[in-house]
């Protein structure tokens, strides 16, 4: 019998020993749930290493931070506040439904229940929803357990995971970390970090101290929020502007956007894993629902919808015209219209916006702890990118070619201004590859 059973292996940070509270936490069915949720949007096909690390993964290496921090600074702490810190790093993602934002954008943009009880809760640039668990709520048959291993601490912990108090900014803020962990590890297996970048998390974790409406760091950790957001934006460029990331989006959006329609997904479908969404849509898919599942087989087999185009836009006042369910389906109509007079073309297409507000960059607003001086460090990315995608390929270049230039006018015609294509995020991975080794 192994000595030591509560403790965890991590592929960035090594032996995690967990305490007996922790190890039933994470033993949980709800924490348990996150095993088979991706901490990516979508299932990948062309960015390999992020296509199945789990939200899970990912809620380990928070509480590693927490234990970096805490015994750094917060050793003088009451232990019922270090224990709360510690359930609130472990529990932050319990309500990630499937496919994470992707699922939470629709549901956002689109209003879809009433009755759903949220705060917008300030999570670096992602709003994210968190509820009381009901008390039915389960995973695998088995109800959750976490609000009754914390008692009196539940409220303390969720008031942690909306940011709120000193401890909530190290948890839910504009540098926190939770997006210090993620960026770090889905970087890491994406190819887009080396393991040692790690230590660019721990070293920023023990650092961060919060203040008043922001988080002091000594002079030093100025280099390591640059190095940060340089592997911020390698990382986001390929998630966000890979053409089968962008189509394998647009598709799953489409599917969860009918599907709300057809009152198959609503905000109670958070419960869900990945794959058993999937499964719903699947099997609930009949009728005039038959759509929802088609998207969803293609998905799965990587049958993905073929980029016409992949631009970016200035005009990100014009996202949500572009993200309704209704108007959105509307401009596509219109678009296929233009399509088939001008080219005689008739064809199957999504419209897909993503609006790239601080993901790619985010400026991060600190206290240099030896001055006292308030800095920024970097910029926030402010665009609109925009995807159109069709269910086949256009079997000629001259055809793409024009299909490109009807298309960039339509959206013109549409209010996007400043419209320039997307340039292939691979396209010089080679030389980002040369700097990891």
């Amino acid at each position: 019998m192994q000595a030591n059973m509560r403790r965890v292996y991590d592929p960035l940070y090594g032996v995690i020993s967990l305490t007996a509270l922790e190890y039933q936490i994470i033993t949980s069915p709800e924490i348990q749930r996150l095993r088979y949720v991706r901490m990516c949007n979508i299932n990948s096909l062309l960015v390999t290493g992020a296509s199945e690390i789990s939200r899970f993964e990912h809620i380990i290496g928070v509480l590693r931070l927490a234990k970096e921090w805490l015994q750094k600074n917060g050793r003088d702490l009451p232990l019922a506040k270090q224990t709360e810190f510690c359930a609130a790093a472990l529990l932050h993602d319990f309500q990630t439904g499937p496919f994470g934002h992707s699922m939470q954008y629709v549901l956002e943009d689109n209003d879809s229940d009433e009755n759903f009880i949220h705060d917008n809760i300030s999570h670096g640039s992602y709003l994210k929803f968190h509820q009381s668990t009901d008390a039915s709520a389960s995973f695998c048959g088995r109800p959750f357990r976490c609000e009754e291993l914390l008692g009196d601490s539940w409220k303390n912990v969720a008031d942690l995971i909306k940011g709120n108090g000193s401890l909530g900014q190290l948890i839910s803020g504009t540098i926190d970390i939770d997006n210090i962990d993620n960026v770090i590890r889905l970087a890491y297996h994406a190819g887009a970090a080396k393991s040692e970048d790690a230590n660019i998390a721990i070293r920023l974790a023990r650092d961060i101290i919060p203040k008043k409406n922001a988080l002091e760091v000594s002079v030093e950790s100025i280099e390591l929020l640059e190095k940060w957001q340089k592997i911020r934006k390698r990382l986001y460029e390929l998630l966000l502007l890979d053409w089968a990331e962008f189509s394998a989006k647009a598709m799953l959006t489409k599917a969860m956007e009918a599907a709300i329609d057809y009152k198959m997904l609503g905000t109670d479908s958070w419960l869900r894993t990945d794959l058993e969404l999937f499964y719903h849509l699947e099997k609930s898919s009949i009728g005039d629902a038959q759509e929802v599942g088609d998207l969803i087989k293609r998905i799965r087999c990587g049958d993905l919808y073929h980029p016409v185009y992949l631009g970016m836009s200035t005009s990100t006042n014009k996202y949500e015209i572009f993200s309704n369910i209704q108007s959105k389906r509307g401009i596509e109509k219109k678009l296929i219209k233009e399509i088939n007079d001008k080219l005689n073309i008739k064809v199957s297409l999504i419209i897909h916006p993503i609006l790239d507000r601080k993901k790619t960059e985010r400026a991060i607003n600190v206290i240099i702890r030896e001055t006292q001086e308030r800095v920024t460090v970097g910029l926030d990315s402010n665009k609109l990118l925009m995807g159109i995608f069709v269910s086949r390929a256009i079997e000629s270049e001259e055809k793409q070619k024009n299909l490109q230039w009807i298309i960039v006018d339509f959206l013109k015609g549409e209010g996007l201004e400043g419209l320039t294509d997307i340039e292939d995020p691979m396209k010089h991975t080679h030389d980002m590859q040369m700097e990891l080794l």
